[in-house]
């Protein structure tokens, strides 16, 4: 007995000592940080022109006293031994080596030598922000698309709608943007790689947030509904959202009121009986529609209900742009 007591605690013991704890890897800390990057964004086949705050590190063969690192200054310079202030911004390394090759020439060395090579591309901004889950500002790693940069910010988060605005300057020399207008659906459930666009460095990407409409009235859940990535939604459809009606329904005396942002209001009849039935065409909501359903009898509560959400939306709906 002693024996077989024995034999199975060893035969646990060591069942337990093989098991191993699986530590899932935590995102790194340069996936959602914005940090200067350590890899250039240029366009294929092209090298990478030196950009503000970019961080400069410079080797002189056999002159170990002049090797230095350096930020880009705002104006476009870098600072060196000896030789002072040397023109940076717009140029690739090789340019920028041989203007110091150039300089060192002048008054100190027969056949300079000097390597450049860039620590920190710090120069490609990116911002992102909107219904996204981690907004930011991001620095560039490389050539990315517009699902890149979206990655970079974690994704679209719940809200989002079915807009993605990207805006960008018209040129280097002008404030003036232009905006692209993507559909999410196109992007990401249909699958269309042209709206997958190029990034460039300065684009604003902004992932509008999804309209919402509002039930009101004898549903069993009323209250407002984010239609998700901006979704299409008709009367029978947000009726099944908010739980189905109550007993004390007036399914024919349904009501989408609509407001618009001049301020004027717009009642559309919705008799859902016959909608249910098939004898009339279901109604489309809007973003910011309300849809009320009566009852039978006459109940101050739902008009008090009804006054409220319409005066909170009126505020939305006009104020919000």
């Amino acid at each position: 007995m002693f024996k077989a007591i024995v034999l199975i605690s060893f035969v646990m013991a060591y069942a337990q000592a093989q098991q191993r704890v699986i530590v899932l890897p935590t995102p790194s800390e340069d996936f959602i940080a914005n940090r200067p990057s350590n890899v250039p964004t240029s366009a294929r086949g092209e090298e990478y022109r030196i950009g503000p705050d970019d961080l400069i590190e410079i080797s002189v063969f056999e002159v170990p006293d002049l090797t230095t690192t350096a930020r880009v200054s705002a104006t476009g310079v870098i600072s060196m031994p000896l030789i002072g202030a040397v023109d940076a911004v717009g140029m690739t390394t090789r340019e920028v080596g041989a203007a110091i090759e150039e300089a060192l020439k002048l008054k100190y060395l027969n056949d300079p030598h000097v390597t450049v090579f860039v620590r920190e591309y710090a120069a490609q901004p990116v911002s992102v922000i909107g219904s996204v889950k981690v907004p930011g500002i991001y620095q560039m790693k490389g050539q990315k698309s517009l699902l890149d940069m979206l990655a970079m910010a974690q994704g679209l988060d719940i809200n989002a709608g079915k807009t993605i605005q990207v805006m960008r300057r018209v040129n280097s020399d002008s404030l003036e943007r232009q905006t692209i207008s993507i559909s999410t659906q196109d992007l990401f459930e249909d699958g269309k790689t042209e709206f997958d666009i190029a990034i460039q460095a300065g684009d604003v990407i902004n992932v509008l947030t999804a309209g919402s409409i509002f039930l009101v009235g004898e549903v069993l859940k009323p209250g407002e509904y984010v239609l998700r990535q901006g979704r299409d939604i008709k009367a029978s459809q947000a009726v099944s959202l908010g739980g189905g009606f109550s007993k004390e329904a007036k399914r024919d005396k349904c009501l989408i009121i609509r407001l618009h942002r001049d301020g004027t209001k717009e009642e559309i009849p919705v008799n859902i009986t016959k909608i249910l039935d098939g004898s009339l065409e279901d109604v489309e909501l809007s973003p910011n529609d309300i849809l009320f359903v009566p009852a039978n009898k006459v109940k101050a509560g739902l008009m008090r209900a009804l006054d409220t959400t319409i005066f909170t939306l009126s505020g939305r709906v006009i104020y919000r742009f």
